[in-house]
């Protein structure tokens, strides 16, 4: 039987320069990537660094974004314990940002089962995306993380070089 995915019980990521000191920007968006077997992919957002550059995501939020994938169309989704245990951890771009927003402007304009979980309102959401400050980095220098999470209780660690524009 192959390894299945297990959400971790916290990631955190540290927003580092290209000296490897702490990048200090909040408002930075992250996107996280469950590839399934069959059926679509999860893609779990947005996640924000606060003012030090650290991106803490728990696992009661990744619950969360899972449950908005499911609210969204249960059919689309296998179980997410299904999925590989390698994830994607990327920032997201201008683009992606953009997307996001009209996406929730135009097609979703109601919070999905779950995201009433992390957000007070439509409003909310909308302004993480808003205030992102991803535009102020250089998307393609900065290389997604890629690991497997396939262990119970785990926390995980990361650092994310950024380079400013």
């Amino acid at each position: 039987m192959d390894n299945n995915l297990i959400l971790p019980n916290r990631v955190a990521i540290q927003l580092r320069d290209t000296e490897g000191l702490p990048f200090r920007m909040a408002v930075v968006l992250f996107r996280v990537r469950l590839f399934a077997r069959h059926k679509n992919h999860f893609t779990l957002q947005p996640f924000a660094s606060d003012g030090e550059g650290l991106v803490t995501i728990l696992k009661k939020d990744m619950e969360a974004c899972v449950e908005a994938h499911y609210d969204s169309g249960l059919m689309d989704y296998a179980p997410v314990s299904g999925c590989v245990p390698s994830v994607e951890i990327r920032l997201l771009s201008e683009d992606d940002i953009n997307r996001a927003v009209e996406v929730r402007r135009v097609t979703w304009t109601r919070l999905l089962a779950g995201e009433r979980d992390r957000w007070t309102s439509m409003e909310q959401l909308l302004n993480v995306y808003r205030n992102a400050n991803n535009r102020r980095l250089l998307f393609d220098k900065s290389p997604p993380v890629r690991d497997d999470w396939a262990s119970v209780g785990a926390e995980y660690s990361y650092d994310f070089v950024v380079m400013p524009t």
